[in-house]
């Protein structure tokens, strides 16, 4: 039983390939811990050339191929999977991840793959291989959670499949498959080199923007992992040589009793100079778990701020108010830990079927807000972005029902991609470049930056100075 699992060739596009990518080092796992030795699993990293990446496939001889991807990286996988459906015309070739799991039709419409796989993919892989490494081409209606196209060439959906509830139940990452070395991790950090663990899977609130349909596609919306599960990958990420690790999953503070006795389990290992960073939400924060924060050496919490406006973040379904971001800010810092704020201009959002809109007043209150909190010392670091409609949000539906899509494939988050009554490209434009100044002088101010992601860099600096478009920033 020979498999790849892909990820798409960065070369050939202007993504950065930040941390490996965990889904396709579970389903890794998961396919040796069902299969066992006889299993020979193939992991392409990102970094290659489409030509390399095709070499690697003919070179292993695969019985099936996967790769993973999100709608920004649609089109390099679509042109991707036709160019290895081309050279191996028998090769199954399934897909997943966050555009497979949202847009599952369009997929199959748009490219040659065979199979797409909604949500979370551990179980259904395994069920996939089994089906094809045995020789029967049907009963993919049997399979739980895939679209996929039948003999006739008709798209089949299956019955959805149950989310597994205690994910302790999953093997570790593949780690041995990725040299940590070759991924440059954040652009703001502490140590080297860096990898994330994956904590908790989903959240259980419902903004309008987020498009999370691999966490979502089930219910529970979220479900944690044990603090002594997380202690002993984190031991092994250590031992391995990480130096900083990103305590990954949408927000460690969803439960905060929890989010402690997680602190806890990695305090008792004594690691030393190991660092650690995490995603938070702007409230259910703490004094003891900022300290607790303060004792793993978690310097830094990535806030999602979202907006300066109440009336934005009540629209958007954020379900949290000015006065707790800035409470939370001045929590964290107390305990000396930074705050990177995670923020977006031009919100849309409906209010009883009437669109409703950041104007450019509400967006110059929102970097005025943020003027404000860098003034205070409440605020470090930050991340400026363009509210986006992506496939399986509430965003995209609303943006589908008012007709505000300009009719062009989405490029990129510092992009006008929503078509709002009286707010022109020039002027969404014009904020972001005022954000990046706000960011990037305080970036620099700051410190505990790399430059290890060149071409974001000077993405940046091109959309700065506006001598091109954002594509690639960061």
């Amino acid at each position: 039983m020979r498999i790849i699992l892909a990820d798409l060739p960065a070369k050939e596009s202007y993504y950065h390939a930040v941390f490996p990518n965990l889904g396709l080092l579970y389903l890794a796992a998961s396919l040796r811990q069902r299969f066992g030795p006889g299993c020979q699993v193939l992991f392409i990293d990102p970094h290659r050339s489409l030509r390399d990446h095709l070499t690697a496939v003919a070179g292993f001889k695969p019985d099936l191929y996967g790769v993973s991807f999100a709608y920004f990286t649609k089109s390099l996988a679509y042109k991707v999977i036709d160019q290895v459906k081309a050279k191996f015309p028998g090769l199954p070739v399934m897909c997943g991840g966050p555009q497979p799991s949202a847009a599952p039709r369009d997929v199959l419409r748009d490219c040659a793959a065979d199979v797409c796989v909604r949500g979370e993919g551990e179980e259904a892989v395994c069920d996939l291989a089994e089906h094809f490494l045995t020789g029967q081409r049907t009963g993919l209606d049997k399979v739980a959670g895939i679209v996929y196209r039948d003999a006739g060439g008709a798209i089949r959906e299956t019955a959805k499949r149950p989310l597994i509830r205690d994910i302790d139940r999953f093997p570790f990452p593949a780690w041995d498959l990725v040299d940590l070395s070759r991924y440059p991790g954040w652009h703001i950090h502490r140590a080297g080199p860096q990898c994330h663990v994956l904590v908790n899977r989903g959240c259980p609130f419902d903004c309008n923007y987020c498009s999370n349909p691999v966490w979502k596609y089930n219910k529970p919306w979220v479900r944690l992992r044990s603090p002594e599960n997380i202690a002993a990958e984190v031991r092994l990420l250590a031992d391995k040589g990480a130096r900083e690790i990103y305590l990954s999953g949408d927000e460690l503070n969803v439960n905060p009793a929890w989010a402690l006795e997680v602190c806890r389990a990695i305090e008792g290992l004594r690691l030393g100079r190991v660092f650690f960073n995490c995603n938070l939400r702007p409230d259910n924060m703490t004094a003891g778990l900022a300290r607790a924060f303060r004792r793993i050496n978690l310097w830094v919490g990535h806030v999602g701020i979202e907006s300066g406006n109440q009336r934005t973040l009540d629209g958007v379904g954020k379900k949290v108010k000015l006065e707790e971001i800035v409470e939370t800010c001045r929590i964290l810092k107390s305990e000396g830990v930074k705050v990177f704020g995670f923020v977006m201009l031009f919100h849309a959002w409906e209010e009883d079927g009437r669109l409703c809109f950041e104007n450019l007043d509400d967006v110059e209150g929102t970097l005025d807000f943020c003027r404000q909190l860098f003034k205070k010392k409440l605020l470090d670091y930050i991340s400026w972005q363009v509210a986006t409609p992506m496939p399986g949000s509430r965003l995209w539906e609303t943006a589908v029902r008012h007709n505000l899509l300009p009719g062009h494939e989405i490029k990129g988050v510092f992009e006008p991609n929503l078509a709002l009554p009286g707010i022109r490209g020039s002027d969404i434009r014009r904020a972001v470049r005022q954000g990046l100044w706000l960011k990037n002088y305080y970036l620099v101010r700051n410190g505990n930056i790399s430059f290890r992601h060149p071409r974001a860099v000077w993405a940046n600096l091109k959309v700065m100075l506006g001598l091109g478009p954002p594509r690639g920033a960061y």
